[in-house]
C-alpha cells in the first residue's frame, strides 16, 4: 500500500552551526532555555543601586545664630524650660555644631523690651540686643487625662489607665523680619497608671511619678517635632 502525500511530508530539520540536523521542537526548546539563561545572567549582574543621603528638610546652618526664648507653660514655668532644652538637645544631636544663645523667660526678655507681646517688633528688637539670627520660641500644654476604662465581656477583661496629655507648639522666627521660618505642633501621650483585671484577680499593674511621666511626654512631643532637622538615606 502506497503512502499518502500528506504522510510523506515531514518537518523540516534545522542545521546547527556545528553540522547536526536537529528537530523543530528540539530547536525551540534549546533557543527557550538559552534566552532564559541570559536573562538570569543580566539580572544577576545588574548594578545594586546605591543608598542616597537626603539632606535635612531644614537646614539650621543658614539661619545662623539661634535665640532660645524658654517655651512658655501656663502654671507650669519649670516644665516650659525643660521642654526647651530638650528641643535644643534634639536640633543639636540632629545638626551638631548649630550655634544657639540660651535667652531666658519670654516674660523677663518682654519685660525688658517694655512690651506686652512677642511681635514683629519685639522679634527684631530681640535680635538685634542679642545678635542672633533667628529665635525658637514655643508653647508647651499638658493636662492630666481623666482616667479609662475598658471591658472585653467576651473574655472577662478590663483595663484602666490615667493619662498626661500634652501639646508643643514651636517656631523658628527671623529676627531681621519676624516672619517665621518653621513651625510644628504636636500631640502626645503618657501614661500615669495602668491596671488589668481578669476573672483570675488582677493581670498586672503600672504605676508612674508625675515627673517620670513628664519625662516621657517631653521627649515624645520633641521627637515629633524635630524630624524635619535630621537627614536620612534612601
Amino acid at each position: 500500500m502506497k503512502a499518502t502525500n500528506a504522510q510523506l511530508v515531514k518537518a523540516p530539520r534545522r542545521v546547527t552551526d556545528l553540522g547536526f540536523m536537529i528537530s523543530p521542537t528540539l530547536y525551540r526548546v534549546v533557543l527557550a532555555s538559552t534566552i532564559a539563561a541570559a536573562l538570569v545572567a543580566g539580572c544577576s549582574s545588574a548594578p545594586k543601586r546605591e543608598a542616597v543621603r537626603v539632606p535635612p528638610r531644614m537646614d539650621l546652618s543658614r539661619l545662623g545664630t539661634l535665640g532660645l526664648v524658654d517655651f512658655v507653660a501656663p502654671g507650669e514655668e519649670d516644665l516650659g524650660a525643660r521642654a526647651s532644652r530638650e528641643f535644643v538637645a534634639a536640633i543639636q544631636s540632629a545638626q551638631p555644631g548649630t550655634p544657639v544663645l540660651e535667652l531666658g523667660s519670654q516674660e523677663r526678655l518682654l519685660a525688658q523690651l517694655r512690651r506686652e507681646s512677642l511681635d514683629h517688633d519685639a522679634v527684631r528688637a530681640l535680635g538685634e540686643k542679642y545678635r542672633v539670627d533667628a529665635l525658637i520660641v514655643g508653647s508647651l500644654d499638658s493636662q492630666r487625662v481623666s482616667p479609662k476604662v475598658a471591658f472585653d465581656s467576651t473574655v472577662a477583661f478590663a483595663t484602666a489607665s490615667a493619662e498626661l496629655e500634652g501639646a508643643l507648639d514651636v517656631k523658628i522666627l527671623d529676627t531681621r523680619t519676624g516672619a517665621t521660618v518653621w513651625s510644628a505642633a504636636t500631640r502626645a501621650k503618657a501614661e500615669i497608671a495602668g491596671v488589668q483585671v481578669s476573672d483570675r484577680g488582677i493581670a498586672s499593674t503600672g504605676t508612674h511619678s508625675p515627673d517620670d511621666a513628664r519625662d516621657r511626654l517631653l521627649r515624645r512631643l520633641v521627637k515629633k517635632a524635630t524630624p524635619d532637622f535630621w537627614a536620612h538615606w534612601e
